[in-house]
């Protein structure tokens, strides 16, 4: 058993699941969470080997040292994301290069099938699109863990199917778009809590990238193309609270 490989593992899920949080609406345990979360990283973020948590460890040390309130914490997302969809910095993996409902429709499906490949279905709780920035980063999340899993308990055989995953995930999905997402952020906040998160979310998503020898082909500024209205059927009811993965399928 390989503890290194199976603790880095557990960090790197640890870091998603972190992340993922962090860009839905913030509530109380939600703010408890990131409290909490970010004390964490103080231990996680070592086992990312090969100095790839550099850029993590300096985003971070800024996150921790501001302190916030549900309140402020609030009044920030408000300000930074709005209450529909931002045409400036979209949380949606569909609004950058789809220029057509179709095209929009076939990535979602692309994206779902990923999660049904891992015996996953959102759970009928949540409240955001499959292509979510907080749903991709949890999915993310998600495999790492169950990386670990199969480490501890099945050997590198089924671990490798688990970073295969990941790995591919990345590359087709969300290291497209979210570095893009998080210039486009970091552009239109230059001050407060997101401005740090998009920076430790650029800095993670490129470390994951070169640890798993992902190749994306990136989205640009000129790649961001609005769509006025959604797919019917593709979207949860409004509200971000309570998102989660429902039970892995029996057999995944």
């Amino acid at each position: 058993m390989n503890e290194q490989a199976i603790q880095e593992a557990m960090a790197r899920g640890g870091i998603y699941r972190l992340l993922s949080v962090a860009f839905l609406y913030p509530d109380e345990a939600l703010l408890l969470g990131l409290k909490e979360g970010f004390s964490e990283m103080k231990t996680i973020l070592p086992y990312l080997s090969d100095g790839e948590g550099d850029g993590l460890k300096e985003a971070l040390t800024t996150i921790a040292s501001k302190g916030f309130t549900l309140d402020t914490l609030q009044a920030e997302y408000r300000e930074t994301f709005g209450h529909t969809i931002s045409q400036e910095s979209p949380l949606y993996e569909t609004q950058y290069g789809s220029a057509h409902l179709f095209q929009q429709a076939q990535r979602l499906g692309d994206i779902a099938g990923f999660y049904r490949a891992f015996g996953l279905e959102v759970s009928d709780r949540a409240k955001e699109r499959l292509d979510h920035i907080a749903v991709e980063l949890e999915f993310m999340g998600f495999l790492a863990f169950k990386e670990a899993y199969a480490l501890t308990h099945h050997g590198e055989e089924k671990a490798s199917v688990c970073r295969e995953g990941q790995r591919k995930f990345l590359e087709e999905h969300l290291a497209r778009w979210a570095p893009l997402f998080a210039k486009l952020l970091s552009r239109k906040t230059p001050e407060g809590l997101y401005q740090h998160l998009v920076s430790f979310l650029e800095a993670f998503i490129t470390a994951e990238c070169r640890r798993l020898e992902a190749r994306p082909f990136a989205f640009h500024e000129g790649d961001l193309k609005p769509i006025a209205f959604e797919p019917e059927g593709t979207c949860f009811p409004c509200g971000v609270k309570d998102l989660s993965f429902g039970e892995p399928k029996e057999g995944g």
